[in-house]
């Protein structure tokens, strides 16, 4: 047993997704997503009528819906991949960490690989499904999304599958893509806000990176030394104590 999943695990999925969401080749293609998804002009997007703030937040809600399925599936079948090799668990942890350490150097910028600087794009024709159209939209901008947050999800994938159970592995991803859809939806119902905050991020994205990928880089030498481990079951003691 190498993991109960604490807070302290939760809290980096959670915190995963939010630096997929701000991820250089993110970033620069979220006013044209929600415009895409929502059926609103960019211009539009800033100072919204009732009626187009309502079709913003609805369509928002279920692009996030659609790329939350295909994550969390992915996540599922990370965690029962990992229940099939119990035996090599703490195998599974090392290359975990190996994955975050990898992944934080990619964010540093130390290496840089193009394919990981772009998007896939694959716009399915779902007009026909009006509102709903959302979540095969969702699910496919996700899947698009895979060479520019590819490092991150992998990371999450791998810890996914270190986890105890099929349920945990799953709720972790489901934790990720909380922390990627609420950046997504909280842009698009304050974009007039955000359009600037998006520019802020623009210019410091160097700094940012530098963040992101120290924490990685941090977390994955934790889980290949096993230190990871002691601090999740701190962290669970801490929480019982506090809330018990």
């Amino acid at each position: 047993m190498t993991d109960l999943v604490s807070p302290v695990g939760f809290g980096f999925a959670f915190w995963a997704g939010i630096v997929s969401f701000l991820s250089p080749c993110v970033v620069p293609l979220v006013p044209g997503y929600l415009s895409y998804v929502s059926g609103v002009s960019v211009d539009e997007l800033e100072k919204p009528g009732r009626r187009q703030f309502a079709r913003i937040l609805l369509s928002s809600l279920l692009f996030v819906l659609g790329f939350t399925l295909a994550f969390v599936a992915l996540g599922a079948s990370a965690s029962l991949l990992g229940s099939l090799l119990e035996g090599y668990r703490r195998e599974l942890t090392v290359a975990a960490g190996v994955v975050m350490v990898s992944a934080g150097i990619l964010m540093l910028n130390v290496i840089r690989i193009p394919f990981l600087a772009r998007e896939m794009r694959f716009h399915p024709q779902v007009q026909r499904f009006g509102m709903l159209g959302g979540i095969p939209l969702g699910m496919a901008f996700g899947l698009g999304w895979l060479p520019c947050i590819g490092p991150v999800l992998a990371s999450i994938l791998f810890y996914a599958s270190t986890t105890d159970t099929l349920y945990q592995g799953t709720f972790l991803l489901l934790v990720y893509s909380l922390g990627l859809g609420l950046a997504f939806t909280l842009t698009g119902i304050f974009f007039g806000h955000a359009a600037g905050a998006l520019r802020w991020i623009q210019r410091h994205r160097r700094i940012l990176n530098y963040v992101g990928g120290g924490v990685l880089i941090i977390m994955g030498l934790l889980f290949i030394t096993n230190r990871f481990f002691f601090i999740s079951l701190a962290a669970q003691k801490f929480f019982y104590r506090l809330f018990y």
